[in-house]
Order: C-alpha cells, then structure tokens, then sequence
C-alpha cells in the first residue's frame, strides 16, 4: 500500500486544531483506513490503502477528519465558475483523453507544493501506471495565454524550456537527452511525434507525459493552477482530475474551480466533472451489515461526517457522494464509512453461530499430499497468477484454442485465465536459465479454466498437477519416471496411450488414464515450442487432474 509522509504542523493548519499529543493524532489517523508507520518530530508517515486516492495527500487527509472531528460535514463545498477559458483536443491516438481545470485563489508554500507533487507521483504509480495509462500536470494558470490545444507535434518542431533547465531544448533533446525521456519518454512517442499541450502564442507548456514547462512552473507565487489529466481512459481522466481538484481546494481562500470547455474528437464537454454520484441506502441494510441498531438520524450523521450528503425520503435516504470518492461503488461502500465515521472499535464483539463443525476438504488433503510427494521426488514448488495473456498461452505454446477471456482486462499481461499450467512453468525456466544445464525441475498445483458451453456457468474449473522437467540429457523418460513413481505411492492404477498434443512432439506424448477417464497427459515438447519461450534444452510437461483423479478413487 503507498505511504505518504506529511508535516503534523500543515495538517493542524489545513484542519484548524492542534493536537494535544502524538497519541491523539496517531488514533485519529488511524481511523481512515490506515495505518501510522510514523511520527518522527513535525514528520509524519502515514500508509493508506490504494482505495482511497484523495488520502494520498495532507489535504484530504485533512477533509476527512474534519468530518470525523464533526467540524465540517457534509459535502465539501466548493464554487464553479466559467470565465470562456477553451481547451481544443485534437486526435492523439496514443493518449486520446484530457480533461482539465483551474482552482483559483491558492495560498502556497514549499510543503503545499511538495504535497501537490506527492499526490501527482502516488497517483501516477496506482492509477497511472507510472504514467504510461494517465498522466497528470500542473502549471501557473496566469502565464497561460488561452485558449489551449492538445496535439501531436513532430519531435524537431518543439522547442521550450523542460523543467530545471535553463535553456530551450527540442523535443529529442529532452526525450533523448533528460532523466524523465529516457523513463518515459516510450510511452509518449508516436510515429515520430509526441503529444503537447501548446498555448494561443504557441508557447509549449509540456510533452506528455514526460516533463513540463520551466516557464509554467507552480511556485509559492501562483494563485491560480491549471491541473491538466491525460489519460487512455475517459472514465479515469474525470476521476483523478475529481481528486486534485477536491485535495488543491483545501489550498483555496475562495475555494473556486475555473470550468474549462473541452472541444474533442469525443465531445464538447466541460471540465472538471463534479457532479456528485448518487446512491439509494435503507437503515437496515446498514444495520443487517454492520450487526448495530442505528436510528435513521444515526446513520444521516455517520453519512455527513464522512463527508456525504444525506437526504431522508422517507423508506430510504439518498446519499450523495463527491467524485472524488469513486472508490464508492455499491451501498456496502456506504455501510463501510457509517462503520468508519462510528468506530470499528466500539461495534460490539460475538462470536458467530456455527451451526455444523469444520473439517478439511477432501481434495485439499489429497493435494497437499501430492506436493510432499513432488517435493520428494526432487521437484522445486512454483506459484503464478491463474491469469495470463493470450501470448503465452496461444502464441508460444503454438496451439490454437478457445480461452476464458476477460471482457475488460486493467493489463495487457492478464485478459485470459489459464487453461493450462505448464506455458508459466515455461516462463519461469526461461527466467532461470543458469539452473537447466545441471537439471531444472519444477511445479505447480492450481485451478485452470476451460470453455465448456454445457456447464451452467460456461466454464469448466479444474484442479492441476502441472510439473516440468528440462536439461541437457531429459527425455519423455524422466517424464514417464516422476509420473510412475508418483502414482504408485498413491497407490492409483493407471495406463498410458499414445496421443496429440498440439506442443508436443509425435510418439513422445501420451494421455493418463485411470480406468476410462482421462485424467491428463505426458509430452516431451516441439523444438519450436521451446525456442518460443527462449530455451534450448529439452523440456518434458506432464499435467494431471486431480480432481478428475480423486473421483476414480
């Protein structure tokens, strides 16, 4: 989880109270969902949880326990105004999305500004992915001559001054030449040019998402700050500019946010988003979750010191939650900040009624027991994720076939759950190359999926002994070897027929039976399928079902 580190003094200063001991903020601090790792002087290291992005800075730390403190309640207030300031996007297929705003009378000093790019870097890293699916700038609203364009530029044609620098430098100077190009600079170049955000005199303000503008520099003198989101996602643009704007705010004597009209390939839209979500909650919902017996007033209250608005009509309230908050996405999130805002420490204690006794699952004993036995047998455990990528699991292992895909993967490196074991036991061979040549042997029990339409759900989950066997002499005999020994101390009959598997090599692959079932396969695998994942030495995979393999017992 990310850790931030703020001044006790600022945030006695953004709250309006003085603490009367470490102990008192250390307890306060606590109850949002976080932990003190700690207090050292006027520093304080404070770990939250990557659900909360409007924490990951003294302001909305600050926000919220002046709702707990019952000092302010309710939705932070805030003004919206429009002066015409306009925005042009034009088509950036690498980084479509921008949404942008102005928060206006800002009162800055060093720690408020470290604050701001402390929020800017953890949000890079959680959301952002260090900034290759969104990227996030300031820049002093007042040196900015509107309106604004968002495009891509050829390289050679930029010109300006990169932050810290003291000289103008062109595009490939700073994406070739600078700390922040080199890191990344790959995510911002496309077909030789790279997206900008200029101003009506053409003066550049940023590459994107690689490093701003000295020109356009926040210093302890700007009053107004433009906040710029860029991102490869519309929905999570609006969101994280909802948390800077929100978190800036609490800087703000007037709190006033700048409304900007956005003109897009997309859309004409204005930015920033703030409307509030909406939400339906009953008392006993919350109650049922929570096991208390709060009155209606009771549970309104919670909902206002945690910095929602609540609106009794009659058989349920209407809650109303700032943008900035879309980590809240169902009524349980709701019933979860009543439990904040109440104390988990003062909801009751008792054990829960526990009509029947527990005992192991039968499959899970069975399958501790084949790991001792391939631990025995000399084999190292393994574990992976059972999701993975349609590359290694179509492309390398050269066998085409339908996967379990996910509809809207957050990573490329995760869109498919595995349907077999064995290509992850590839990738973790190639990763330990040093250790083939005197013998590599490896496992891994786990769930794989398989498309199967005549099931309920449209898949067939089942439990796997996946192990591999690679070095410079390994034959299908080692195979055969491990998988006999391995049966017979089972005490588990079976036979082996001849069989194809797409990656295995003719007459060097056989199907496991145990009585009529089919219960998994043995393969010494293709060459190619070997130079796939980067090895050279020959590979033996078996997998087994074990769940298959316990019902024939």
């Amino acid at each position: 989880m990310p850790i931030i580190t703020f001044k006790r003094s600022d945030l006695e200063g953004l709250l309006g109270k003085y603490f009367s001991g470490e102990e008192e903020l250390i307890t306060l601090l606590n109850r949002l969902k976080g932990e003190v790792e700690g207090v050292s002087g006027d520093d304080v290291m404070f770990e939250t949880t990557h659900d909360r992005p409007d924490l990951l800075s003294v302001e909305g730390i600050a926000r919220s326990l002046r709702g707990l403190l019952r000092i302010e309640v309710g939705l932070p207030r805030l003004n919206m105004i429009t002066s015409g300031f306009r925005l042009v996007a034009e088509d950036v297929p690498n980084r479509p999305y921008i949404m942008m705003g102005i928060v206006r009378d800002l009162r800055l000093n060093d720690e408020a500004i470290r604050q701001m790019i402390q929020l800017q870097e953890k949000l890079h890293a959680t959301y952002g992915r260090d900034r290759r699916k969104m990227a996030i700038g300031f820049y002093d609203a007042d040196k900015i001559k509107p309106p604004l364009t968002y495009r891509l530029e050829k390289l050679d044609a930029i010109r300006y001054r990169p932050l810290e620098s003291d000289r103008e430098l062109s595009g490939a100077e700073v994406i070739e030449g600078m700390e922040k190009g080199r890191l990344y600079g790959k995510y911002a170049v496309y077909e030789g040019k790279v997206p900008i955000l200029v101003d009506s005199e053409g003066r550049v303000l940023v590459i994107i998402p690689v490093l701003g503008s000295e020109d356009f520099k926040v210093t302890e003198k700007t009053r107004n700050v433009l906040i710029d989101v860029t991102a490869t996602d519309l929905k999570l643009a609006k969101s994280i500019l909802a948390v800077l704007t929100y978190n800036l705010l609490e800087r703000s004597s007037s709190r006033t946010v700048e409304v900007i009209n956005v003109e897009a390939p997309w859309g004409t839209t204005e930015s920033p988003a703030l409307n509030p979500l909406e939400f339906r909650l009953t008392i006993n919902f919350v109650n049922d979750y929570l096991g208390l017996n709060l009155s209606k007033d009771d549970v309104m209250n919670y909902l206002l010191m945690s910095r929602h608005d609540a609106v009794d009509e009659d058989k349920e309230l209407l809650v109303k939650v700032a943008p900035y908050r879309f980590n809240v996405l169902h009524p349980v999130d709701l019933a979860e900040d009543v439990a904040v805002a109440y104390g988990y420490d003062k909801i009751p204690k008792e054990l829960p009624s526990q009509p029947v006794r527990g005992a192991r699952y039968g499959l899970s004993m069975f399958t501790d027991l084949v790991r001792d036995l391939m631990i025995g047998l000399g084999f190292q455990e393994v574990l992976n994720y059972m999701m993975s990528n349609r590359d290694v699991m179509i492309r390398r292992t050269m066998d085409q076939r339908e996967l379990v895909e996910v509809d809207n993967p957050k990573s490329e490196l995760y869109t498919v759950i595995r349907d077999h074991i064995w290509p992850q036991l590839m990738e973790i061979a190639a990763r330990n190359k040093a250790l083939i040549e005197g013998g590599l042997r490896i496992f891994e029990v786990g769930y794989t999926a398989t498309p199967d339409q005549d099931r309920e759900v449209g898949v067939r989950e089942d439990l796997v002994l996946s192990y591999l066997i690679s070095g410079p002499e390994i034959t299908l005999t080692d195979g055969l070897s491990t998988l006999r020994t391995m049966f017979t101390s089972l005490g588990i009959n079976y036979s082996l027929n001849p069989c194809e598997v797409p990656s295995g090599l003719p007459e060097r692959t056989a199907c496991i039976y145990v009585g009529t079932k089919d219960v998994g396969f043995v393969m010494e695998l293709r060459p190619d399928v070997i130079i796939s994942f980067d090895l050279e030495y020959p590979v033996v995979i078996s997998e087994i079902k074990l769940n298959e393999l316990l019902k024939q017992e």
